[in-house]
């Protein structure tokens, strides 16, 4: 994908489309606009023109290439019988705007509007700086890593060696802001620092070239053997995402640090994590077969297969056999890791554990940096313990201190915020935005977002239209699977799993009703927004219009949309997660478990239903045009469902000023650590933490002589636990 190809999408988007779809409104990006014309088109010789005085030099190619690609729409017949065309992502603005279901009945919204903003992010030609090559920003950089290693060329080296690989493996560099940052914090003395930057900016490199430093240091500098990484996820399905990235770091730091003899180790701990590893099929539900997926982590090695558990401190690729003999697997193991990845209950769990073969006090007294991504998450009562965890584990540390490391794409006052979750108010806050904005960072890049606000009408369900739009974006799919195009992949989150579970049954009966050949029928326009069967070949559009007349299409269709939440099951979990990155053309109907930074670069399409804050909006209408496989071009739909409060909200000027431009300032996140509830589970998380790390039983697990089940035991517990308060 070139970059004038995404430079030509996005101005045949902004400059073209939006106008006339808008009815020749005038145009200003952040600004909400009337869908008023949903049967439009744009002739060739337009768009030829267009690009043309846009000093595109061979507009012929790029418009060939768009459609070739499948982002250029071609309608077949247009008005006045000459071929017309849209952009994909305008295509299924104005046909999800008029969604129905009886072809001629008005559409299930009351209004529709949409914007269009622009959002700075790396690309390639933002990342050149290549380790170990001569250029300003490196020589700066390269200092602070012979700084950091005490003056050791050779550690120095070894480690830029690492990221060198590493990213030359990725095909990029690092961009003005990852040097920066990556510098400064091998430079600083301060003990908590928090990245603040959009989605797709390159701060998970950052935090993990970070721990990657630490570790190196602490083991081949210094030979101090117990200090561990604590990196934490908000959500299970980040946690797997991430472990891929690291694993490949790893894999490559390992190779490089061989002459040392010295491996890096990772492991997870949370509830999924097993007791063992067994060579037959076991009822415990607590082991794992040998050859079972490991969580659905996809081989960095060939790219094509999946990890599979091989032993209890290794993993396998299924497809190239490629093993990983530095990933702990089991709960045993992973305690003896070097970098242990956990979520934040599991974290608060293993702080009261005292079971000597697993994660629990003892192993986390060890910890000596702890990263949090994902930081805007900890708000007010969540907020407020995980502030109180963090004291705690300062309080059972071995370390001299405890450093920390916050990142997240949306945090409207980051220094207020981290602070407060700290308790540190000297940490340093790296704010992406602010460096682009003072022009202390040029960057080339940019990532644009179709806004759509569309409100129900108080007559139909909200989740009706939910199952009817994953028909269309399901359809899609199938028919670029049919064209041999790459598959657009699509998110619909709706936070109740039982609403949920209502719009994957109601769009499976849909298709048992036919759906979707009532769209496919020939007299319909093309411009139309009730027809879909522009999408398909068009030298099989009427062969697949007469499987779907007689039914056909439903096995076909029935698996492109997923459920992926808390109650599905971890092996469907991570096929689920697998077929993402696979590339096939699923519409996913998540709750919040694919809202923080998972990477799937197919999404181009997203729809939100309710109006949630916009700190939550921003973050899941990011989760879309993350790369060239969507042009950097993301729809995000927030669908107002006709509830009293959320009709009210649409009035609500910040809100939807905040929604238009994907910008969260003036907004406040708040931590309620005062709270007497958190002060009264604070102080018992302590005094409980203080006796695991003594070693006595806290029943917190079987291995820690859990549970009570008497009250002789429970009342000496708690007289051990008055003890250690008083």
């Amino acid at each position: 994908m070139s970059e004038d190809e995404v430079k030509a999408y996005h101005a045949i988007i902004t400059e073209l489309e939006a106008p006339v779809i808008a009815g020749e409104q005038n145009i200003q990006e952040g600004e909400w606009l009337l869908i008023v014309n949903h049967e439009y088109y744009i002739p060739r010789d337009r768009l030829r023109s267009f690009l043309e005085k846009k000093n595109f030099s061979n507009p012929d190619k790029i418009i060939d290439a768009l459609v070739n690609k499948g982002f250029l729409v071609m309608l077949p017949c247009s008005k006045d019988n000459c071929p017309g065309f849209r952009s994909l992502h305008m295509d299924i603005l104005v046909r999800s705007s008029q969604i129905t279901t009886l072809h001629g009945n008005p559409p299930y919204l009351l209004s529709y509007k949409f914007a269009i903003t622009r959002l700075k992010v790396p690309i390639k030609e933002d990342r050149m700086i290549i380790p170990s090559v001569n250029n300003p920003l490196w020589n700066e950089l390269q200092s602070a890593i012979l700084y950091f290693f005490n003056n050791n060329r050779r550690l120095a080296d070894v480690y830029a060696n690492i990221l060198k690989k590493y990213l030359s493996r990725r095909g990029t560099g690092l961009d003005g802001f990852q040097a920066y940052v990556l510098r400064k914090m091998l430079s600083s003395d301060k003990s908590t620092y928090a990245i603040v930057a959009p989605t797709g900016s390159g701060k998970t490199e950052i935090y993990l070239f970070y721990s990657l430093a630490m570790v190196m240091k602490w083991r081949l500098l210094e030979n101090d053997r117990r200090k561990k990484i604590l990196l934490v996820y908000p959500r299970k399905a980040l946690t797997v995402d991430q472990a891929y990235r690291i694993i490949e770091l790893l894999s490559i730091a390992n190779d490089e640090l061989a002459h040392a003899k010295y491996q890096i180790t990772f492991g997870i701990r949370d509830g999924d994590t097993p007791l063992g590893i067994t060579a037959n099929q076991s009822r415990d539900t607590r082991l794992v077969k040998i050859g079972e997926l490991f969580r659905g982590v996809a081989c960095p090695h060939c790219g094509k297969g999946l990890l599979a558990y091989e032993s209890i401190n290794s993993v396998i690729c299924k497809y190239c056999n490629k093993k990983f003999d530095f990933i702990k697997t089991v709960r045993r193991t992973v305690a003896q890791a070097d970098i242990v990845a956990t979520n934040p209950w599991a974290l608060e769990t293993r702080l009261l554990d005292s079971a000597a073969e697993d994660v629990g006090a003892r192993t986390l007294s060890d910890i000596a940096l702890a990263v949090f991504d994902e930081a805007h998450e900890y708000t007010g009562v969540s907020g407020g313990i995980l502030a109180t965890l963090l004291d705690v584990l300062r309080g059972i540390s071995d370390q001299k201190d405890v450093n920390l490391v916050f990142s997240s794409a949306t945090i409207p006052d980051p220094r207020d915020f981290i602070v407060k979750l700290s308790g540190d108010d000297s940490c340093e806050i790296f704010n992406f935005n602010n460096e682009v904005a003072g022009g202390r960072l040029q960057i080339k890049g940019e990532r644009l977002v179709i806004l759509a606000h569309f409100m129900m009408n108080p007559r139909y369900s909200w989740n009706t239209y939910c199952q009817l739009w994953s028909v269309l974006m399901a359809f899609l799919s199938y028919a670029y699977k049919l064209r041999g195009l790459p598959q657009p992949q699509s998110i619909l989150f709706i936070n109740n799993i039982k609403e949920l579970r209502r719009a994957k049954s109601g769009y499976i009966e849909n298709l048992r009703l036919g759906e979707p050949k009532d769209h496919l029928i020939d007299s319909l326009d093309p411009l139309d927004p009730y027809c879909y069967y522009h999408y398909l070949p068009i030298n099989s559009a009427k062969q697949i219009r007469e499987r779907a007349l007689r039914g056909e299409l439903f096995n076909e269709l029935k698996d492109l949309v997923v459920e992926i939440h808390s109650e599905v099951p971890r092996e469907s979990r991570e096929k689920v997660a697998a077929r993402l990155r696979g590339g096939e053309g699923l519409v996913a109907l998540s709750t919040s478990s694919l809202e923080l930074g998972v990477d799937y670069d197919g999404v181009g399409f997203v729809l939100n239903s309710g109006l949630d804050n916009p700190i939550t909006l921003v973050q899941r209408i990011g989760r879309g045009g993350r790369g060239d496989k969507t042009m950097r071009t993301v729809l995000g739909i927030v669908l107002a469902r006709a509830l009293p409060t959320e009709m009210l909200k649409t009035y609500e000027e910040s809100f939807m000023k905040a929604v238009a431009t994907m910008s969260i300032s003036g907004y406040k996140l708040f931590i309620t650590k005062d709270n007497p509830q958190v002060i009264k589970r604070g102080i018992l998380i302590e005094s409980m933490a203080k006796l695991a790390k003594k070693g006595k039983d806290t029943y917190a697990s079987g291995a820690s002589k859990g549970p009570i089940r008497d009250s002789e035991t429970l009342q000496s517990f708690i007289k051990y636990i008055l003890g250690e308060i008083l």
